[in-house]
Order: structure tokens, then sequence, then C-alpha cells
């Protein structure tokens, strides 16, 4: 089904809900019997539908950011080529072509060198420095989608193309003043001060083996299982787990430094209480963030601190109307503008009017200690740099004792902070 028709179907089945719902109420009585159950299925219907149209823009929206970072890919492996003009436009249409995905898709199964000529002439074009080779567009399409869903910093993050070994990044890491002075009075110079912030890529490594009787029999079983979808799938998901661990927490030692990284003694805010996030905490760390930064800040935190702030914010209270000491459970006033946590249509869950993404990788709760489980802040000032994103290479003969071939994938990149004063961080008091 189309997206068009998809949304005509959901806006028909709408009209017949609201027919039945509004033939009960004239009536004065709830539906019942035939009409009960036709309400069920419309009602059941429409979920599915409104799920599938969901996927179909999480798709749309995966294969504009793969097309997106692919381009920067290529244009890296054309840089550093040195290529004149022409060579270059040359060296560009051959890597979008289905001359190109071809041989892509064979070289993942037989290897480089049992390609034909014209196969390993194409696959030449896709060349970078460790070997390897560019991916095929639908194959990076569904890479970068897995990837994405794996690691929810890079959707929040500033994400850039490093055309270079290092870029360098210039900030704004001061500003000018301003002040009043009387008439004839001389006016003090006050200029911002700038530095750089240096993103150099940091190479990130995954390795498999598949054994050559499944990539032999994978295109009897349909294109869900053919070598390039599972490949696709399973570097997608693996490196985008490793990518968000790193981006909470990396320490830039050999690795991109994380945003948790980042936290210390002027952008803390601490709990009053030890080992428990009151609503008084979330208020000062939300007014602890300079007014220029909160209008695109977020919350970001681990599903488990997501988990257990959502238990810490229950309060008991007795409600008018009901027995005397029932005691009923009710969230904070204001502290969720949804309480499901689900996405509906498009909105993630809000913490005191802010959006919140949950990490999988990152800081749990802790049982004792002080810890630090929650920033607020600005994502756009922490910036990914991808040097030349994902590229395969094929290691055929070096396993076949085993009847196995190998696959690594590359990724190069790096992760850094412009401005700390950007974010705060909930410190759980020890």
């Amino acid at each position: 089904m189309t997206i068009r028709e998809i949304t005509e179907e959901i806006g028909a089945l709408y009209e017949r809900m609201k027919s039945a719902v509004e033939g009960a109420t004239a009536k004065g009585e709830p539906m019942s019997g035939e009409d009960k159950e036709q309400y069920a299925k419309n009602s059941a219907r429409m979920n599915a539908l409104i799920e599938l149209r969901d996927q179909h823009y999480a798709l749309l929206d995966a294969q504009s950011k793969a097309q997106s970072v692919r381009d920067g890919h290529k244009a890296a492996i054309l840089e550093a080529r040195n290529l004149s003009p022409a060579a270059e436009r040359k060296a560009s249409k051959t890597l979008d072509s289905d001359e190109y995905r071809a041989a892509f898709v064979r070289y993942l199964s037989v290897g480089m060198k049992d390609l034909s000529e014209s196969e390993q002439r194409a696959m030449t074009e896709g060349t970078d420095a460790d070997g390897g080779f560019l991916p095929s567009t639908d194959f990076y399409a569904t890479l970068i989608e897995k990837r994405l869903l794996a690691n929810a910093i890079r959707g929040i993050a500033n994400v850039m193309p490093l055309g270079t070994f290092k870029t360098d990044v210039v900030i704004e890491s001061g500003y000018g003043t301003a002040a009043y002075v009387a008439e004839g009075n001389a006016v003090n110079e006050s200029s911002p001060t700038f530095s750089n912030l240096i993103l150099k890529p940091y190479t990130m490594r995954y390795f498999t083996k598949v054994s050559n009787e499944l990539i032999a029999d994978a295109p009897s079983r349909g294109p869900a299982f053919s070598i390039e979808s599972i490949l696709a799938r399973q570097i997608g998901k693996v490196m985008g787990e490793k990518e968000e661990a790193t981006f909470a927490e990396g320490d830039g030692s050999a690795k991109p430094k994380g945003i948790f990284a980042y936290a210390a003694a002027g952008t803390r805010v601490t709990t009053a209480t030890s080992q428990v996030v009151a609503y008084a905490d979330l208020i000062k760390t939300v007014y602890a963030l300079p007014r220029q930064y909160r209008a695109n800040a977020r919350w970001v935190m681990t599903d488990s601190v997501f988990a257990k702030l959502r238990e810490l914010l229950m309060v008991s209270n007795t409600t008018v109307g009901t027995p005397t000491n029932t005691i009923v459970s009710a969230y904070a006033p204001l502290g969720w503008s949804m309480g499901d946590g689900r996405y509906q249509d498009g909105e993630p869950d809000r913490l005191l009017g802010y959006p919140v993404t949950c990490i999988a990788q990152g800081p749990a709760y802790p049982t004792s200690g002080a810890k630090d489980v929650a920033v607020f802040g600005d994502f756009g000032y922490y910036h990914i740099g991808d040097r030349e994103s994902v590229s395969i290479k094929v290691a055929r003969e070096t396993f076949l004792a085993n009847n196995q071939t190998g696959y690594f994938a590359f990724a190069r990149h790096d992760g850094q902070v412009s401005l700390t004063d950007a974010f705060r961080y909930l410190q759980i008091k020890a």
C-alpha cells in the first residue's frame, strides 16, 4: 500500500467508528452485539494501519539520512584520490549505478578474486584507505536504519562529514561585553574569543564469519535472507549499540568522548537526598541550564533511569470522592505530558515539558555512591564527525579451512562537546 492509500483508509475507518459512536449516543446506550464487534475490528485495523504508516515514515527518514551520510562518505573517498573534475564525475556516477550494486552483492558472496574484470573495475571506484568498499545504496539504507535505531544519540547530535584526517570546528568560547558610557568617554574594546574543536576520527572495527553454505543457499530463500540483508542488519545493529555506549560514556582515549564524560562541578545538580530523585531536583536541573540553551534542550538518560524516575515521581494522595483513607497513585503535577512510554504523533515522552531521549547504553541508576544519571541540554553542541562512515572488506581465503567467509566492517568517527555550558547533569547524591 502507498502512504496515500494508508491515509485514506485510516480516514474512512475513523468516519465509520465516529458514526457508530454517534449512533449509540443518540440511542442513549452503549454498542452491543454486531455493532460492538465491528467497531473492535475497525479499531484493530486502524491501529495496524497507523503502525504501518509510521514504519513507512521511519524508512523514508532512514533512507534520507543514509543518502546524506553516503554522499559525505563518497565525497571523502573521491577527495582523497585527488582526481580531476572529469574523473571525479565519472567515479561518482559509477558508485550510484546498478552495475556497482550488482558488483558489490557478488563481492560479498565470492570475494574480490572471483569477480569478473568489469565487476573488479566497478568495485575499485568504492575503495577506501583500509582496502574495504563503500556499500551499495540499498545495503547502506538498511544499515543506517538499524544503526539509528540502536543509537539514539546519533539522531539528536550534530552529525557532520570529516573531509580530512583531522577537522577543526571553530567555536565561540567567549563573548564580548556591553556597557553604558557617559558622553565623551572612551569605549573599552571588548571582543569575543574563539577557539577550535579538533575532531579526529577513531576506527571502530566489526568482524563476523558466515558459513559458505549459508551464502550459497541464501538466494533461494528470498531477498529478506540474502547475505547482504543479513549483514546490513547485523552490522547496523552491533555498530549502533557500540557507538551509543561510546557517545554516552566514552573517555576520549582511543575512542570518542561521550556526553557524560563532560560532567564537572559547575555543570552538576546533585539531588538533595541520597539515592532519591525528587521533583524539585528536576526543576533545579532545568533552570540551572542557561536560558539560551533551553529552547532546544532535551533530557537524555538510560531506559533503567527513566523507569526509576517515573517510579520516584509517583505520589500517594487521598482523592476527593473516594472512600476515606483510600490511597491512589498519581504523577507529580506537570511532571509528565505523556505517560505511556510510546511515541504518539511523532512526540516522545516529555519531562517538565522537554522531550526525553532514552538510550540503552549508558549510566544505570546507582544502588550506592554518587553518579551522574541524566543530562539535560542542547545536543546541537555535541558533534559527531564521520570520516568514511562504514565500509566492508571480505576475507574469503583466510577462513577457507572452516568453509567460512569473514566480513570486516570499518567505521571512523569522533564525538566531542564544543560548549560544556550547554549541558547540565543530574547527579544522584551518595
